[in-house]
């Protein structure tokens, strides 16, 4: 059974549901400017989460927000000097091509912040009556005061909320720490007709009346960046709970930041790095297979370098399972994909002990090795990956000449005799031997075998 771990609880707990469905929603994209590889890092690891609950045997009902409208959005489109719909539609766009790129799937449910006014507006109303919320010139706020569980998810205390207070906070709120529900527009700015005023709704109302009007009730999975811990999802939990009679969310979910040279990557520190750029360099499987290789609840290092190691590292994995069919062919490689899943979707693992198992049975019984790489190909599919079977063409008798050159035999399979290849190669390495080693490389170069020293598969095809 699939654990998971809670930010709320701080535990791993089984993934189950009372209901024959697992409700997930994940916090998706503010539209004011182009996705980053942190957004990408967010898209894929959960989409790896959703297919593996599926291919688990469980349905899932997804759905991923679009914030539409917020101050950023504003700020934005004015420095633009063009409508904030001009640039949410433009910007949503974006998202949406690099999520396809990405190859990640597409949400059964994925609403815009500006077509659910209504049911935010409803949201409010009943916070107001409740007492949980009150109206100020401003707009209408939500009063902490009145929630006793407040902080309980981000672990937080008062005095940590109140130093990290933004500035420019409105006069009219009861507690500095009080947050937004409606905020009173001024002029020039988009609104809406609400009881309280022209304006607009505040950023962390919009995911509470999401989930409540498409799920109906408690969902199972609540996901998204860990920076969404404080202030939006704590105040998302605050609003639901008060406003509800159910516990909203059963499994708090958050993966970790992107960092470049141990930094976050944020706007403020100036090292944002576009996402679309490194799709069109490196494609779809590369990103994904870049991000299968970390935990995806720790920070994870970027670099241009361990892209282009993912980049070597995958083509090799491509042309390791060319030509075979898709299929659960071996069960011991699928107990290793299913134990590192279950274990908090901990594919570094499975990446560990998949390799691990390719270089103890590469050179074995060639029907199991070909059962291996179907296997292979399964699960990697099952994990969103596109395989399209590119023709690598290779000069046989040229191939051939080469081996029998270093009296190497020639097999069936191609993986197993350039794996000798080398394996003859790093001998005269070790030994120092370092023309005939370069000789080698050479010879293997120019029918378009590249060999990669340093790197975990060996060899990777030229034109990959």
């Amino acid at each position: 059974m699939l654990k998971l771990y809670n930010t709320f609880t701080k535990s791993l707990e089984n993934l189950a549901s009372t209901d024959s469905d697992i409700k997930v929603y994940l916090c998706g994209p503010t539209v004011q400017s182009s996705p980053h590889i942190g957004h990408g890092r967010s898209a894929v690891v959960f989409d790896f989460m959703v297919r593996y609950i599926k291919y688990s045997g469980m349905n899932v009902i997804f759905a991923r927000n679009i914030t539409d409208i917020d101050d950023k959005i504003i700020e934005k489109s004015i420095e633009e000097n063009i409508s904030y719909k001009e640039l949410g539609d433009r910007v949503t766009k974006e998202f949406k091509d690099s999520y396809d790129k990405l190859n990640c799937l597409t949400p059964d449910f994925e609403p815009k912040a500006t077509e659910t006014i209504d049911q935010m507006i409803d949201l409010i109303d009943d916070l107001i009556r409740k007492d949980y919320a009150y109206v100020t010139k401003s707009g209408v706020y939500f009063d902490v005061s009145k929630y006793d569980s407040y902080l309980e998810l981000s672990g937080r205390s008062f005095d940590e909320v109140l130093s990290g207070t933004r500035v420019n906070i409105e006069e009219d709120k009861k507690n500095s720490e009080d947050f937004a529900l409606w905020k009173i527009s001024k002029e020039n700015e988009p609104s809406w007709k609400s009881p309280w005023g022209s304006g607009r709704p505040g950023w962390h109302i919009e995911c509470s009346a999401m989930i409540h009007d498409i799920f109906k009730g408690e969902i199972d999975i609540h996901c998204g960046g860990n920076d969404l811990i404080f202030p939006h999802h704590e105040n998302e939990r605050a609003q639901s709970t008060s406003a509800f009679s159910h516990n909203f969310v059963k499994h708090w979910v958050h993966n970790g930041m992107i960092n470049f040279s141990g930094k976050k990557m944020s706007k403020s520190e100036g090292n944002s790095k576009f996402l679309a750029e490194y799709i069109d360099n490196y494609g779809g499987n590369v990103l994904r297979y870049f991000f299968l290789r970390a935990n995806y609840r720790k920070p994870q290092e970027f670099s241009e370098s361990l892209l282009e190691e993912s980049k070597v590292t995958f083509n090799n994995i491509e042309s390791l399972i060319y030509g075979v069919e898709a299929g659960l062919e071996d069960s011991n490689l699928e107990k290793m994909f299913n134990d590192a899943m279950n274990d908090d979707l901990n594919t570094p693992k499975f990446l560990g002990d998949m390799f691990e198992y390719i270089n103890k049975n590469k050179n074995g019984n060639r029907t199991q090795f070909i059962k291996t790489k179907s296997t292979i190909k399964y699960l990697f599919e099952i994990l969103g990956f596109v395989f399209e079977d590119k023709e690598q063409k290779v000069d046989i008798k040229l191939l051939e000449n080469i081996l029998i050159e270093q009296n190497i035999q020639i097999e069936n399979d191609i993986n197993v005799s350039i794996n000798k290849f080398i394996a003859k190669r790093n001998e005269y390495r070790n030994n120092k031997e370092f023309e005939k080693a370069d000789y080698m490389r050479n010879r293997l170069d120019e029918i378009g075998i590249v060999i990669e020293d340093g790197n975990e598969s060996g060899w990777r095809w030229k034109n990959s």
